[in-house]
């Protein structure tokens, strides 16, 4: 692979699309399943970690489509907003979908002060 400041960042995205057997664009979903799962798992007793992993998975790609527009400036002089726009639906579209659906079906913590109200109901009821 011969690589120079200029286009590392895209090259390095080919060799990885190379060597997984994938096409350039599958990457992006491949990725962004992958960060956004494995954050949540670190941060699965968090309050918030389903949504930090979703951040962290959107801030990585706006970082990666910046490069892109980087990249694409250099070579042609004008940005490929399709191109962006393709690749960050692509990237956050599962994590958005997990993300929805592990705030509405995950399990419920339970208010403090609710507790004590069944509590005491159900004690009294003895």
């Amino acid at each position: 692979m011969d690589l120079n400041w200029k286009n590392f960042w895209y090259e390095s995205k080919g060799w990885l699309a190379d060597e997984f057997g994938v096409v350039r664009d599958q990457l992006h979903v491949h990725f962004g399943l992958f960060v956004f799962l494995f954050i949540a798992m670190l941060l699965r007793n968090r309050r918030y970690g389903a949504l930090m992993a979703w951040i962290v998975v959107a801030s990585l790609q706006a970082i990666n489509e910046a490069l892109d527009a980087r990249d694409w400036m250099n070579w042609t002089g004008s940005v490929n907003w399709g191109e962006i726009a393709s690749d960050t639906i692509a990237t956050l579209f599962w994590p958005t979908v997990l993300l929805v659906l592990w705030q509405s079906l995950g399990p419920r913590r339970s208010h403090p002060e609710v507790e004590t109200t069944r509590s005491k109901s159900s004690h009294q009821g003895l």
